[in-house]
């Protein structure tokens, strides 16, 4: 009896430890598994993580874009504006050194009228003709330095009045000119660069009216 006895309790321990051994069989199973949903949640965080990140930073690169426009903008109307005024400030200083060339120009005309007029006065008053020539030599500097300053005459007697470039002074009667015409120049008138450096005085024609013109045709 003992002999059974022994027998049962071999087998009722070998019983227990297959026993044992499955329960740590699905103990084991049960940490892999729970291994395996926690690696799985890790990669899902890991996942909402970088979507997250990238999404920051989608909306980061979006407000710098907007900034870089709106700065840009900026610039180039700010360039546009300092072009403007670049242009004004050249267009001023070209006005000024204009009217000062003008200025200028019109004091050595001055002169050259008077320079005509003692000229004359040598001419008339039969001075030595080697004089004369050398004063004409000078005049003809002076007219060669007005034209290359780009200095031209007004072209005045023989055609009609313009108010742009004449100045009527006075009047003469003509049968020969349509009225308004001139037909003298008391002093001669320039232009520089194409506007009116001095207007001419100018002489016009006028119509003779004669009795014949102002009698009236008797009725019968």
């Amino acid at each position: 009896m003992e002999v059974k006895l022994n027998v049962d309790d071999n087998e009722t321990k070998e019983f227990k430890s297959d026993i044992h051994k499955d329960e740590k069989n699905e103990q084991d199973i049960q940490r892999q598994e729970d291994e395996s949903y926690d690696e799985s949640d890790k990669i899902n965080s890991h996942d909402n993580s970088q979507e997250s990140g990238t999404e920051v930073l989608r909306e980061e690169i979006s407000r710098l874009k907007q900034t870089s426009e709106s700065n840009l903008t900026k610039l180039r109307y700010l360039l546009a504006d300092y072009d403007n005024y670049r242009k004004q400030i050249e267009k001023q200083m070209q006005g000024k050194v204009e009217s000062t060339k003008a200025e200028l120009i019109l004091k050595i005309i001055n002169i050259y009228d008077d320079y005509l007029r003692a000229l004359n006065t040598v001419e008339n008053n039969t001075c030595s003709p080697a004089i004369v020539d050398g004063l004409n030599g000078i005049l003809k500097n002076i007219e060669t330095l007005l034209k290359s300053e780009g200095v031209l005459e007004i072209e005045a007697i023989g055609t009609p009045f313009d108010a742009n470039v004449h100045d009527a002074v006075g009047f003469a009667s003509s049968e020969d000119q349509p009225e308004n015409t001139v037909v003298d120049e008391v002093r001669r008138g320039f232009m520089l660069n194409k506007k009116v450096l001095r207007p001419s005085l100018v002489i016009l024609s006028k119509k003779i009216i004669s009795n014949k013109d102002t009698e009236q045709p008797k009725m019968e």
